[in-house]
């Protein structure tokens, strides 16, 4: 069903331009894996045209069209798609996907050459915060693993009542910085720091297997996991398999593709599977006119959307939504300026990563108002580039059929 709209959209980025483009038009290019991670991308897709939907894809008196481009979970496609943006004359912004590491790699040449990269998914801490001696031009609307390591321990020691807990992270920067994070976390509660275990990205069958096992030598009573849907769905499998009754909290990153295809529901109840999330569940249950206007926009191709749990990797559409309304009203306070019609495409970037961080009124979206979402950046300001905090951040838990919904107690205290 979820292809369904996609072949509306591929309407909007068939050779990577929309059917929109006119003289006066600007580029938002896509920078995401659409091909192993295809769930979440396209999840940010749609929550980014949705929200350019709503203003009939222009704003400023700009069209603004999307170009997709997929790094199929290559760093270095990644970085020819960021040169590819630096020769185009009309390209505005980068949206990126669900992975970190494209980011971290490059971190230092998107901030360099002024390259503006919005950010709906990655989650690893050190993206937004730049070196001292440049620019930062990263912003992001997501989770923050600064505040969501603290977070996934508080979890494991309060609402699941952990007591021996082991960390189980894919061995990649945005592993490791969890690992330091969350042992962190450990040391700062009074408790024992716990066992760490690392895997490769490319973890396979037998590699999961003996994995859990050694874990299962831990004895765990719960397990906080970050890995991607692949090795998460083979982790899972596996340590159901070697420790049955263990609780698992994990990270988000398991729902960036086809993780509860391959997870038996008997499975995740068992193991009282938790994945954080930010508070989108928590925000439809309140009540929210702007989820609802937006779910009733993303409903095209015969596909309708009534709630959350029917948009796969849903995050990444509240994500990516909630990131081009803020995006959205920066373009249209830059183009306000007497200067923006002469002004060259580096110029004009700069004059709306200059509005990001000095929007003069506040941004209504699906998890909040952002007032403001950003601030001007500086070493002693790191989280001047986080539109959410630690408040945002829930669990989720998964209804019998699949759904995502609010882990019991989830926002206690938020």
């Amino acid at each position: 069903m979820f292809r369904f709209v996609f072949g509306i959209l591929t309407c909007f980025s068939l050779f990577g331009i929309s059917p929109f483009a006119r003289a006066d038009s600007l580029n938002i290019y896509i920078d995401a894996d659409f091909s192993i991670s295809q769930r979440a991308a396209e999840a940010i897709e749609l929550g980014v045209q949705t929200a350019l939907a709503e203003v009939g894809h222009q704003v400023g008196g700009v069209t603004l069209n999307v170009v997709r481009k997929d790094h199929r979970a290559n760093s270095k496609r990644t970085l020819s798609n960021l040169r590819a943006f630096q020769k185009d004359p009309r390209a505005i912004a980068v949206v990126g996907g669900a992975l970190s590491p494209p980011y971290l790699t490059h971190q230092q040449f998107i901030n360099g050459n002024g390259i503006l990269l919005l950010l709906p998914w990655s989650a690893a801490g050190p993206i937004t915060r730049a070196r001292p001696d440049q620019e930062n031009w990263i912003f992001r609307l997501s989770v923050d693993d600064t505040k969501a390591g603290p977070f996934l321990v508080s979890r494991a020691l309060t609402a699941a009542h952990c007591d021996r807990t082991a960390l189980l992270l894919i061995d990649t920067g945005w592993g490791r910085a969890n690992s330091s994070t969350m042992q962190a976390a450990f040391s700062a509660a009074g408790e024992d720091v716990p066992q760490v275990f690392m895997f490769s990205a490319g973890l396979g069958s037998a590699s999961a297997r003996s994995l859990a096992q050694t874990v299962a030598l831990a004895r765990p009573d719960c397990v906080i996991m970050l890995a991607n849907a692949d090795s998460g769905a083979l982790l899972i499998n596996e340590l159901h398999q070697a420790i049955p009754d263990v609780k698992v909290i994990s990270h988000w990153g398991i729902l960036a593709g086809d993780f509860l295809q391959r997870i038996p529901a008997e499975t995740r109840a068992e193991m009282e599977l938790e994945v954080l999330q930010t508070c989108g569940l928590r925000v439809e249950r309140d009540g929210s006119d702007i989820l609802v206007n937006a779910l009733e926009g993303a409903s095209r191709g015969g596909t309708v959307f009534r709630n959350l749990a029917d948009v796969p990797s849903s995050t990444g559409f509240v994500h990516g939504y909630d990131l081009t309304k803020v995006f959205l009203s920066a373009l249209g306070e830059a183009a306000k300026s007497p200067d923006w019609p002469d002004a060259s495409i580096e110029k004009r970037r700069s004059m709306v990563r200059g509005m990001l961080e000095n929007l003069p009124a506040p941004v209504p979206g699906i998890l909040k108002t952002y007032d403001p979402p950003f601030q001007p950046y500086a070493s002693d300001r790191p989280d001047a580039h986080e539109a959410l905090g630690l408040s945002d951040l829930c669990m989720a838990a998964f209804s019998e059929d699949g759904h995502l919904v609010l882990a019991d107690s989830a926002d206690q205290g938020h």
